[in-house]
């Protein structure tokens, strides 16, 4: 695995559901990446910050939220995270980095996002022997899209989404 990733040869794919400002429907954020005061936590230009790049991709907006497709390119601990919050796009859930833990709808219901809205939809190895692994968009991370007033058919959109080299 690490020498497919070396040589180019392993890609990741997920989508995301962020709060926030869209400014670009789409790009690469090249932001360094390195320790923040807290050991568990990543910065952007943090301490021994290294080189990171996420292609992305917002494929849809409702309401102040954006489905995103993200492809990592290097592999930084908490890249997209921290990639998205610092985009000004924090995703669901996700405290640590600025997303929203819950979000009270017009007619009064509350959702509670318990779990960071980030899904690894495919990871594609094309090695000596090509595979392809890919996992359904949990139930709870549709629903929430659902709730906040997205179009369902967005998923498909986002998980068909390719990124240029």
């Amino acid at each position: 695995l690490a020498r497919l990733r070396v040589e180019g040869l392993y890609e990741r794919r997920y989508v995301a559901i962020g709060h926030g400002r869209v400014s670009e429907l789409s790009g690469k954020w090249t932001n360094r990446i390195g320790r923040a005061r807290d050991p568990k936590l990543r910065t952007v230009d943090g301490r021994d910050a290294t080189d990171a790049e996420t292609r992305f991709a917002v494929v849809s907006v409702v309401n102040g939220f954006a489905l995103l497709a993200l492809a990592p390119v290097t592999g930084r601990t908490h890249q997209l995270r921290v990639h998205a919050a610092h985009a000004a796009l924090p995703l669901l859930g996700d405290r640590s980095y600025g997303g929203p833990a819950r979000e009270t709808m017009s007619d009064g219901r509350v959702l509670r996002f318990d779990r960071i809205a980030l899904h690894a939809a495919r990871v594609v190895l094309t090695g000596d022997k090509p595979l392809i692994l890919s996992a359904q968009v949990p139930d709870r991370l549709r629903a929430w899209w659902d709730a906040l007033g997205g179009d369902p058919s967005a998923w498909d959109q986002a998980l068909a989404h390719v990124f240029a080299p």
